[in-house]
Parts: structure tokens; C-alpha cells; sequence
């Protein structure tokens, strides 16, 4: 601790004590005039990153949709919906309340890694998906963060155009029925006709998957070829879009339903 000046020193403290109040009030008036506008701009463009841009909450987007209530609470047990909603870029495959039940009858040790297999890691839509060079794909999911091999999705679509997606060893026949909700180039949740299962969570109490209905000649087998597709970056709009993707859900966007099966 400084000991206190005496009479003779007095006058030299004072002096010295001024200086250094003039010194900090310069420093303060020069940090307001010269870093402030510097640190607001630095805010200005973290808000309006990509990241920042892309933020979205699917319960949120799920929340005035009762058909897919169920659904959507199973994303809210299994905390698939937070991961999710960490994503650049998500597509989300939900299924109807009615259609739900073989998913919701799963064990607990089942039920995650199935809900996270609904989740495709890149964000798609019937235009996106009609562009792929190939008709079939291997899609990742937010289950190959923890398992590799179950975690993708096959793709293919049918003579017909109609698009399925199937699990690792079941066959592809749960359809793509529509666009339920969409932020173009950052998330999209489509409605499937069926629960995605790998044939491993099958079990006598949880009903098997249904068969593929007309439009497909024969089962299609699922390559690697359209794998870099589903890994693309996501793009901005107007980047070779053949269509313009629109909603009449509040606050999202939604692109065109497939071709009428």
C-alpha cells in the first residue's frame, strides 16, 4: 500500500495524480471513437453469418402441424431435435401421427439412433433431389456422428419420379409424400409414407415396413454415386434452382411436392 504524501511531496502527488486522470479520460474517449464502431461491426457480421442466418428450431416449425404431433415429441424424448437443430443444414423425414407406431414402439436403446436416422445431414428438396446425376444415393444422417454404418439413408426414385428412402438392410419403400414446411438452402421437413427402420430394429411386437407401390420397376438398388451430392454445400438462392421454392406456412418457406403419384 503506498503511504500517504507528506506536506513537503504534497503538491508533486497532486500534479501526478492529475496527469493520470487526464490520461485515463483520453483513453476512454479514444476507445468510444475508434473501437466501438469496430466491435459493432464485428456483431453486425456474426449476426449475419451464414451460421447465424441458418439457425432454425423444428419443433418450432412442427408446432402449428397437430398431424405429426407424435413425431415430434419423439424428437423432444430422444433430444434428436436439439442436434438437429445445432446443423448447418438439416432435412428432416417426419411421419404421421396414424403411421407413427412402429417407430414409437421401439426400446429406448432403439428409439434415439431411429429418430436420428430421419435426419439427413445436408439440406434437400424434391427439386434438389430430382437434380441428382443418379437415381440412387447414399444419404449420412445424424445417427453417423456415432454409427457409421447405420447412419444413411438409401434414395432412389422410381420410372415414375415418385422418390423412396430406406434404411441400411430394408428395402427402399418408405415415399416421399410432401414438403411440409422449408427454409430454402438451410432446412426442410418432408412427410414419408412410413417409419425408416434398419432391418435390425425390426422386431415380432413392431410392424415390418410396407412394400413400394406402383411406379417402380423392380427394386432399385441404392449406390455411392449420389453420395457427394448429399454432402454439397449449401447453396444460396438462385444457385441452379430450377424452381422457386414457396409455402403458405407462416415464417417458412416450402418447395413444390413431387410429381403426383
Amino acid at each position: 500500500m503506498t503511504p500517504c504524501p507528506n506536506i513537503a511531496t504534497l503538491p508533486a502527488f497532486i500534479a501526478k495524480l492529475s496527469h493520470a486522470l487526464i490520461d485515463f479520460v483520453s483513453l476512454r474517449s479514444s476507445l468510444q471513437t475508434t473501437m466501438a464502431p469496430k466491435i459493432l461491426a464485428i456483431l453486425l457480421l456474426v449476426a449475419a453469418s451464414p451460421v447465424a442466418l441458418a439457425a432454425f428450431d423444428v419443433i418450432q416449425m412442427l408446432a402449428d402441424k397437430p398431424r405429426y404431433a407424435t413425431f415430434s415429441k419423439l424428437l423432444q424424448q430422444t433430444k434428436v431435435a436439439g442436434e438437429a437443430n445445432q446443423l448447418r443444414a438439416a432435412t428432416l423425414l417426419v411421419v404421421p401421427n396414424k403411421l407413427v407406431k412402429s417407430l414409437a414402439s421401439l426400446p429406448d436403446d432403439k428409439l434415439g439412433p431411429a429418430v436420428a436416422n430421419h435426419v439427413l445431414l445436408s439440406y434437400f428438396d424434391p427439386i434438389k433431389l430430382d437434380e441428382m446425376k443418379t437415381r440412387t444415393a447414399i444419404l449420412p444422417t445424424l445417427l453417423s456422428n456415432t454409427d457409421k454404418k447405420l447412419g444413411v439413408l438409401n434414395y432412389s426414385r422410381a420410372d415414375d419420379g415418385q422418390m423412396y428412402f430406406g434404411a441400411p438392410g430394408a428395402s427402399c419403400v418408405a415415399k416421399l409424400v410432401k414438403v411440409v414446411a422449408a427454409r430454402p438452402y438451410s432446412v426442410s421437413i418432408m412427410e414419408v409414407s412410413e417409419p425408416i427402420l434398419p432391418a435390425g430394429f425390426m422386431t415380432s411386437t413392431v410392424a415390418a415396413p410396407g412394400r413400394r407401390g406402383k411406379g417402380g420397376k423392380g427394386k432399385i438398388k441404392p449406390s455411392a454415386a449420389g453420395l457427394e451430392d448429399s454432402k454439397m454445400v449449401v447453396r444460396k438462392p438462385g444457385e441452379g434452382v430450377s424452381g422457386k421454392v414457396s409455402s403458405k406456412d407462416t415464417g417458412s418457406e416450402s418447395a413444390p411436392s413431387p410429381a403426383p403419384y
